[in-house]
């Protein structure tokens, strides 16, 4: 589930072009380590060329020493190959209301779909919203779920860290 949590902000995030689960596995020798295997849990390929993998834990500082290690070996492995590597945890990952807020908006999500139609409308009908509530109640009958859709979209910017995403909401355009 902890995984699948992280999606959402990999889903969310402008700067991720595309992610992998379970990418590629590595196998680690060190003075150590012999012959053995680590998977990391997340390829990130970013818009600006950048490579990552990504391991997800619950808790990096409850792990025992020979698997931290692994964690090392595998680390420099990655940087041979042109890959950063992050190790995420549960507070990163479940951190609220951004997590909320972003399953929520995640229903919104739809590739494919140009609604930059819809949002001049939207910026002709209100030009100066303070509030969501100010562009649901627009007078050009855009509908609520396509100004969720532009806020899945990045196009219409709400604070998601600062609570969870209601008519009350500061909202502005992008």
């Amino acid at each position: 589930m902890l995984e699948k949590d992280y999606c959402f902000h990999l889903e969310e995030s402008p700067d991720v072009l595309r992610y992998y689960p379970q990418p590629k596995t590595y196998q680690l020798n060190s003075e150590r380590l012999k012959n053995r295997s680590y998977t990391p849990d997340f390829e990130i390929h970013f818009r600006d060329g950048g490579k990552s993998f990504v391991e997800v834990k619950k808790d990096f500082s409850n792990l025992d020493e020979i698997y931290l290690h692994k964690l090392d070996v595998a680390e420099k492995e990655m940087m041979m190959d042109g890959y950063h590597f992050f190790r995420v945890d549960e507070v990163a990952i479940r951190t609220e209301p951004l997590l909320s807020n972003l399953k929520r908006l995640q229903r919104y999500r739809r590739s494919g779909l140009d609604n930059d139609g819809l949002l001049v409308t939207l910026k002709g009908a209100v030009p100066n919203p303070e509030i969501l509530r100010d562009l649901v109640s627009n007078r050009a009958g855009i509908r609520t779920e396509t100004i969720y859709r532009l806020i899945a979209e990045g196009k219409i910017k709400v604070d998601l860290t600062r609570e969870e995403i209601s008519l009350e909401s500061e909202v502005s355009y992008a």
